[in-house]
């Protein structure tokens, strides 16, 4: 863990704004001005079929703050893409209304 803390710390000087590190079944790092955020994997009963979750991801992560979410907030609707995801052979076919319901459930 703390190689990988330390791997965000030097893109980040390197000028890198924003480092995203997933880590599957574990969850993901986001590093954001000089804050570190953990985002929990949202895992399903039955992992499907993982490939592309990676990229499910970020296309997650890069909508919300597209729209101005902050990056925790967007970490977490990318997690939760992820976790439907997985649970799925195939590309990401949920909608955004699922993402939601994830996340809602998790919280509850």
């Amino acid at each position: 863990e703390k190689d990988r803390v330390k791997a965000a710390q030097t893109l980040a000087g390197w000028g890198v704004k924003e480092v995203i590190i997933t880590r599957g079944s574990q969850g993901s790092l986001i590093y954001f001005n000089n804050e570190l955020f953990e985002i929990p994997a949202y895992l399903q009963d039955r992992a499907i079929d993982a490939t592309g979750c990676g990229d499910t991801y970020m296309a997650g992560y890069l909508y919300q703050r597209a729209k101005g979410v902050l990056p925790q907030h967007a970490g977490e609707f990318a997690a939760a893409m992820a976790g439907i995801k997985v649970g799925k052979s195939g590309p990401f076919a949920g909608s955004k209304e699922d993402v939601l319901n994830v996340i809602s459930a998790s919280k509850s």
